[in-house]
């Protein structure tokens, strides 16, 4: 059985939405008298920096469909010429599908190779930033469950030791047209942990931006820290780090990037990355991001 707080923190970020959305609304009217705020758009362009969720949520009715590809090694003792720098592996391919419930909230599931996660989470934009700067700061909260359907009789003789839980504050800022920043304190429970000197639970804090640089070009970087004793290189886990570039080409969005970390979703990666940046351990990935519309324009 699923652990009771674990499934409560998840189902409470629907219980909170209607309370969140009339106590914003009350919010907006006294800061602006009854004025409708003007919020900031765009922050970021999709829905993830490189490795990080972004505080975006995707708009009410509209189903975003991702493919998220990282490949092997550029270098080190699993990489060079004979894998073609690592195009000749394949170490995460995830497919998604992320759904706006409210413009406010998202609903998303995926399928990834590593573990052969099937991953679903809530995202809700609790604060936004206004032009005016009333409300400085973007808020959105982040929570989700993995479940590996792997076989393996000795690791899995519960079905609760499939199960990882991630729970994520995403605040962010747009400063200017050209720069935004975010800054991620998450949690990540792993119901199983293989070594005894690991942790179930882990905290850990990311940052991550975007810096515009053409209407459709954009340079993404993002990272996490792990406040952990037992996850550090001398035990051969690394910082996750991600950087790239954003193209937006009309009705999607591709992103290219290097990182180190084979894993795509957090409850993997977020404590398995063991290659290093300083062995040239980086792998070459990329993201393409298609939205389908399953509503009628309203008429203004």
């Amino acid at each position: 059985m699923l652990k009771s707080k674990h499934a409560f923190l998840l189902l409470s970020l629907f219980a909170i939405q209607n309370h969140f959305v009339a106590a914003q609304t009350d919010l907006d009217s006294f800061l602006i008298e009854d004025k409708k705020p003007t919020y900031v758009i765009a922050s970021f362009k999709a829905t993830r920096i490189v490795n990080a969720h972004s505080i975006e949520t995707v708009r009410k009715g509209i189903l975003d469909f991702r493919i998220t590809h990282h490949f092997g090694d550029v270098g080190g003792i699993n990489g060079g010429p004979h894998t073609l720098y690592g195009f000749d592996n394949a170490s995460d391919i995830r497919f998604g599908f992320e759904y706006g419930i409210t413009d406010r909230l998202t609903a998303g599931f995926g399928r990834s190779k590593v573990a052969e996660n099937l991953d679903f989470f809530l995202k809700y934009r609790l604060l936004r930033q206004t032009v005016d700067n009333r409300m400085p700061i973007s808020v959105t909260l982040f929570a989700d469950m993995a479940l590996t359907p792997q076989k393996n009789p000795v690791v899995y003789t519960e079905f609760a030791n499939r199960m990882s839980y991630v729970y994520q504050l995403l605040i962010a800022r747009k400063f200017s047209d050209a720069l935004s920043l975010q800054f991620m304190p998450i949690y990540l429970h792993r119901n199983y942990v293989a070594n005894a000197q690991d942790h179930n639970g882990l905290f850990s804090l990311g940052f991550g931006g975007r810096i515009k640089l053409t209407k459709r070009f954009a340079l993404l970087a993002d990272v996490y820290y792990n406040f952990s004793d037992y996850l550090k290189p001398s035990n051969s886990f690394y910082l996750p780090i991600g950087v790239g570039v954003e193209i937006e080409t009309g009705g999607h969005v591709f992103q290219i990037f290097f990182t180190n970390n084979a894993a795509i979703i957090e409850n993997s990666y977020l404590a398995g990355t063991t290659s290093s940046w300083g062995k040239s351990e980086f792998k070459i990935g990329f993201t393409i991001s298609r939205d389908f519309a399953f509503h009628k324009k309203e008429k203004k």
